[in-house]
């Protein structure tokens, strides 16, 4: 299975990133746009594993997740990943707040101490608009808009009949 580690992203607030992908598509062009319904901000990446690290990965979860709090986080800025005309990933993001990285870290060693190996990329707390496209004029300015980070997700990524899906296969509200 291919899973990731995210914080889940409330409907209303999809639907508002689905507007700021909307108003995006004139400059970023021939790209892959994000449904909505597959928005969340990525904690740690995980990859392939077995049933019996994803096992492992839950309690591992379970043990230290009532150590970290949920955060207000202001989405207000655009940017993206890759080089500036081709192929990269266009997001939204926020201030790296210590207490995000705090999470990040603490998954990143449940994933660890439940046997599983994974890319040591440094967290950049973002939201993926869209992917693969070309960018034809400078990024503008948005308004900015405040999002609760409340709900850790382990998410199954899979492709059924040709979509991705995102599907959340454990989740912790967080205090």
């Amino acid at each position: 299975m291919r899973v990731f580690i995210a914080y889940a992203i409330d409907d209303h607030n999809k639907i508002k990133l689905g507007e700021i992908q909307k108003n995006l598509r004139e400059i970023y062009q021939n790209g892959r746009f994000k449904p909505p319904k597959n928005m969340h901000m990525t904690l740690k990446f995980l990859g392939e594993i077995s049933v019996g690290q994803f096992e492992r990965l839950k309690a591992e979860i379970d043990a230290v997740i009532n150590n970290h709090k949920s955060q207000i986080a202001e989405f207000n800025q655009l940017g993206f990943f890759g080089n500036a005309t081709r192929n990269h990933t266009l997001w939204i993001g926020c201030h790296n707040d210590p207490a995000m990285i705090s999470l990040s870290e603490a998954l990143a060693k449940c994933a660890a101490l439940a046997g599983i190996s994974f890319s040591n990329t440094p967290f950049v707390p973002h939201i993926t608009l869209a992917q693969h496209g070309t960018l034809l004029k400078p990024l503008p300015e948005i308004n900015s808009f405040i999002i609760r980070l409340g709900q850790v997700c382990i998410f199954l990524s899979s492709r059924i009949e040709g979509e991705l899906i995102y599907q959340p296969l454990k989740c912790w509200t967080l205090k």
